[in-house]
């Protein structure tokens, strides 16, 4: 699905759009040309409606080179070892969280908790996957044509990064994962990496930023006046109240 010049909508869940299996966060599809790049990899359980919704779009998987990580949580990075195994994409994650990622670490990935929380079935898995680099903030990240800048936003999860694009006709757009959603909204949750300071501290930042477009893990899309968006969450912050949670 064609959502602005060069994204492309390719995988969503029951908490988005249900393009692809219900677990999946948003997954996105950057055109940069030449090459192209998913942003986040859904939770692995059936990757090949996301590779449908690909090559329904017009692309071929020869094209993807590379899977950017906002974090690794089930329902984003689970999916990571299956477009590294079978597509060869270059995987880019945090310095924090890529540790946990290489070794498919169900407790630093808050994956054990939330399956005792029931938020995923006993036999989800959680496939170890390799990491071709390593990232955080200010670094730039390139696809094609198209340059990326990391900015590191954690209270979410630790070693959480959003994808900063300056250039889609002029416009400032993130790729922010699960650090903001459409309407202001957040996810608090009650695992070990989860922080309200660093929440705050993060929204703030972003706040700041002047975004135009934002692409979040899931929910509604916003094609332009995110900033008033993240405004929201940031006026609950600066009152001592927590913004409401997706």
């Amino acid at each position: 699905m064609n959502i602005s010049e060069s994204v492309y909508l390719v995988g969503s869940g029951k908490y988005g759009m249900e393009l692809s299996e219900s677990m999946d966060c948003n997954v996105y599809l950057l055109d940069g040309g030449n090459e192209c790049a998913l942003i986040d990899a859904g939770g692995g359980i059936e990757p090949e409606r996301i590779v449908a919704n690909i090559e329904r779009s017009g692309f071929a998987m020869e094209r993807v080179r590379y899977l950017l990580l906002t974090h690794v949580h089930g329902d984003h990075a689970a999916g990571a070892a299956y477009f590294h195994d079978r597509y060869g994409l270059e995987v880019v994650a945090s310095r924090d969280a890529a540790p946990w990622l290489e070794a498919g670490d169900m407790d630093k990935t808050s994956l054990n908790h939330a399956k005792r929380g029931g938020v995923y079935d006993p036999d989800f898995s959680f496939p170890a996957c390799p990491v071709s680099r390593c990232v955080g903030e200010g670094d730039a990240v390139f696809v094609g044509d198209i340059g990326l800048r990391v900015v590191d936003t954690p209270g979410h999860a630790r070693g959480h990064i959003s994808f900063l694009w300056d250039g889609e006709k002029g416009t400032r757009s993130l790729f922010a994962g699960d650090a903001v959603f459409a309407g202001g909204r957040v996810v608090l949750q009650y695992v070990w990496d989860c922080h309200i300071e660093e929440y705050a501290r993060t929204i703030e930042k972003l706040h700041r930023l002047d975004i135009d477009r934002l692409y979040p893990g899931h929910g509604p899309f916003l094609l332009s006046n995110a900033g008033r968006h993240i405004g929201k969450a940031h006026d609950c912050f600066s009152r001592l109240e927590l913004p409401p949670n997706l």
